[in-house]
């Protein structure tokens, strides 16, 4: 299976670099076995409640204003993306305060010489530097750095960046984020910072949709995956075997494993969300066969050998067992490199509500996945041709679609 195989064209105008309102108003591609239907997102509850849904999820992350403006000495501008904090979970770096080490992407930084830049707004000062003075500013492995950012004042770090940072909107956008973009790229139900990017099937959501679930016996059931930029990365030239999948932080409260124990039919928003309720069964796979849980769940832990023996656990079980087992006192938190592509069993959800992705994206194999699941005989490509042909919208500010897997 090649990377080349989850490539298709994409119309620069197809791809929306602003969204619709409200929000629920957004197109909702429905396929369900070999029926394709065209509603929208007003029609979910409904649509949801027909498929026999027990329980809604999705990723309360919050978008970060991760993209930082800087000044050097010289007066050259320096952009600064923040990619993951280097001192513990998300929820810990942006409650420090005075200094806070990150891992970022540095643009301008190739004359960067005096290893020092700061901005200042409304007597708010925050500068940075490399974590190790000494040694200077190192490129480490994929091209990122290691930097420290202080600031004057109280404030903690996570209002440090709400005062002085942008929203990193996708490459693809080509535009730079403006004010409406604070509100517009991020959830109604965000509540945990910690992403720089957003979980962009709850972009359709809004407190109109939310009571009209509610109403219906549907409340939204919340998790959290930080999203970080590998969800941009490309697949890999060649067999999509070769891929290097990126890891994203999981963070996992006992309530939300005592709601899933008892669902039967459960729907992910989102391939995050899916991603998080796959990576759970497979902790507790692994916990089975090594007595302990990884920090971060390996690329291609569903695929090995070793685990096979135990993979007839059916999910409930799986999370009855992490009940038992995992570190529940307070969150619990893990990485997940897990890469889920065709000839995946999936084992959480039976239908996934999501975007229309990128071509040549781990999220398409993703989707390519679910609908190979599924007891349907259309492809993602003649779904994604249909989308096409009937003017959805594609990528983060775009469209959704529902795809019953069973």
């Amino acid at each position: 299976m090649l990377s080349s195989d989850f490539d298709y064209q994409l119309p620069d105008n197809k791809i929306a670099r602003h969204p619709v309102s409200p929000r629920r108003s957004a197109k909702l591609l429905h396929l369900s076995n070999d029926s394709i239907k065209h509603t929208s997102f007003d029609a979910l509850p409904q649509a949801l409640l027909d498929h026999g849904c027990d329980g809604l999820w999705a990723n309360e992350t919050k978008v970060l204003q991760a993209r930082l403006y800087m000044l050097k000495p010289t007066g050259g501008r320096l952009e600064i993306f923040l990619l993951e904090s280097l001192e513990g979970v998300a929820e810990i770096a942006l409650s420090a305060k005075n200094s806070s080490k990150w891992r970022c992407l540095v643009r301008g930084g190739m004359k960067w010489t005096a290893e020092h830049a700061s901005t200042e707004v409304d007597g708010l000062k925050l500068e940075v530097r490399p974590v190790d003075i000494e040694a200077g500013l190192i490129k480490e492995e994929g091209g990122t750095f290691a930097l420290n950012f202080t600031w004057n004042g109280e404030q903690c770090f996570g209002d440090v960046l709400e005062s002085l940072g942008k929203i990193p909107l996708p490459p693809y956008m080509r535009r730079e984020s403006d004010d409406s973009d604070t509100l517009e790229y991020q959830t109604v139900f965000a509540r945990s910072p910690g992403s720089v990017a957003a979980p962009t099937a709850g972009l359709h959501y809004d407190s109109v949709l939310l009571e009209s679930l509610k109403s219906s016996g549907l409340p939204l059931n919340a998790l959290t995956l930080h999203v970080g930029a590998g969800t941009f990365k490309p697949l890999s030239d060649g067999p999509i075997n070769e891929h290097v999948m990126h890891s994203e932080r999981c963070v996992i409260h006992r309530s939300d494993l005592e709601k899933l124990v008892l669902q039967k039919r459960r729907v992910a928003t989102g391939t995050t969300t899916l991603r998080t309720l796959e990576s759970l069964y497979w902790m507790a796979i692994v916990h089975m066969r090594d007595g302990a849980f990884p920090d971060t769940l390996p690329q291609w832990t569903p695929y090995e050998d070793s685990v096979e023996p135990f993979t007839s656990t059916s999910y409930a079980k799986a999370i009855q067992y992490l009940m038992d087992h995992a570190p529940l006192n307070e969150a619990w938190s893990f990485s997940t490199s897990i890469m889920i592509r065709p000839g995946y069993k999936v084992r959480s959800i039976t239908a996934l509500i999501t975007n229309f992705h990128q071509p040549g994206s781990t999220l398409l194999c993703l989707v390519s996945a679910c609908i190979d699941s599924s007891e349907s005989t259309i492809t993602w490509q003649e779904m994604y041709s249909e989308a096409l042909k009937s003017d959805y919208r594609f990528l983060s500010y775009g469209d959704g679609c529902l795809l019953e897997i069973s």
